[in-house]
């Protein structure tokens, strides 16, 4: 219970935090997104109801930071983000198994495959509602450079998650509370 409270609140103090973390300079002046690391890790985490409110909470959050209007037009709209995350947390169920007998190469993986869809989804959204595609070094970089900082993290988010107590319930044992 207390790794799913602080999971949440998580996702909403990294949505904050993210928006005064400077772009990273020598990976095209690309920006760390915490949000889909953290998604992840929850997505891999959660028992599969948790994970669908998980997923509307963090899809939520993100499409009103991230609602893009450029004058009467809206390019990267509301709702979009949240069916993006059930079907990101619906497609790592397989994976879970792997992630909860304690391999956290899983979520790594999953931490940059889920952001550089992310950043590809919104990029092609904003593509097709402006009617051209442009693509040079630095749209990749932006696309790509969250990625490669969402594989670098990872591994720290899973290891301070760890350090959380997991909630599981108590087991009774005559008169005697054992954890």
């Amino acid at each position: 219970m207390i790794r799913s409270i602080a999971l949440f609140a998580a996702i909403y103090l990294a949505l904050v935090a993210q928006e005064f973390i400077p772009p990273v300079p020598f990976l095209g002046g690309a920006h760390l997104l915490l949000v889909p690391v953290l998604f992840c890790y929850g997505a891999l985490w959660l028992a599969f109801p948790a994970m669908l409110g998980l997923s509307l909470f963090t899809g939520l959050l993100s499409d009103l930071a991230f609602l893009h209007v450029v004058g009467d037009r809206v390019e990267i709209g509301l709702g979009w983000s949240m069916l993006f995350y059930v079907f990101l947390g619906t497609a790592l169920r397989p994976l879970q198994p792997l992630f909860l007998q304690g391999r956290w190469e899983v979520h790594c993986l999953a931490s940059g495959g889920a952001t550089l869809s992310l950043l590809l989804l919104q990029y092609i959204m904003v593509c097709l509602r402006r009617g051209s595609f442009f693509v040079d070094w630095i749209v990749f970089w932006h696309i790509a450079g969250p990625a490669v900082l969402a594989l670098m993290l990872a591994p720290v988010i899973y290891f301070l998650f760890k350090l959380l107590p997991s909630g599981v319930p108590l087991r009774r044992h005559g008169n005697k509370h054992l954890t």
